[in-house]
C-alpha cells in the first residue's frame, strides 16, 4: 500500500511534468502543438466526451456533497460514469470526421459533468472507503 505522501509526490511530479512539457512545446518551432491545443481540438471533434470527463473530474475533486445520492454504494457512480463515457465514445466514433461540436453543447457537457461529479460521484460524503479485501 502506498502512503499518502508517496501519492502526493506522484501527483505533484505528474503535474510538474505536464506544465514543463507544455512550456517546452510552446517554445519550439512547431505551431499549435501544445497539450492545451491538442486537447481542445480533440474535444471539438470525435472526442467530445473529454469535455464531460473534465467536468466530472472537476466536480469530483473540487466540489462535494455530504449526502450521497446512491447511499453507501460507492462503486455505483464509478460504474455509471464509465458506462456514460463509453456511450459518448461510441457516439463519437459514428460521427463524420469533419464534425465540429458547437460551443454551447460543449458547455452543456461540461456543466452536466460537473453536476455528475458533484452530486453523484462526490469526494466528500464518504470519509473512508473500506474495501472488502482489506
Amino acid at each position: 500500500m502506498l502512503s499518502i505522501q508517496t501519492v502526493e509526490h506522484i501527483v505533484i511530479a505528474i503535474i510538474a511534468f505536464l506544465v514543463l512539457f507544455n512550456a517546452y512545446l510552446s517554445f519550439n518551432t512547431i505551431k499549435n502543438d501544445t497539450i492545451n491545443v491538442i486537447l481542445k481540438n480533440w474535444a471539438y471533434n470525435k472526442y467530445f466526451f473529454l469535455t464531460f470527463v473534465w467536468g466530472v473530474l472537476g466536480g469530483h475533486f473540487f466540489l462535494g456533497s455530504y449526502k450521497p445520492v446512491f447511499g453507501s454504494n460507492w462503486w455505483l457512480p464509478v460504474v455509471l460514469v464509465i458506462v456514460i463515457i463509453l456511450l459518448l465514445i461510441v457516439i463519437g466514433k459514428r460521427l463524420d470526421r469533419s464534425f465540429i461540436l458547437k460551443r454551447r453543447y460543449q458547455l452543456l457537457l461540461l456543466i452536466s459533468g460537473v453536476f455528475y461529479g458533484h452530486f453523484f460521484w462526490s469526494q466528500r460524503h464518504i470519509p473512508e472507503i473500506l474495501f472488502p479485501w482489506e
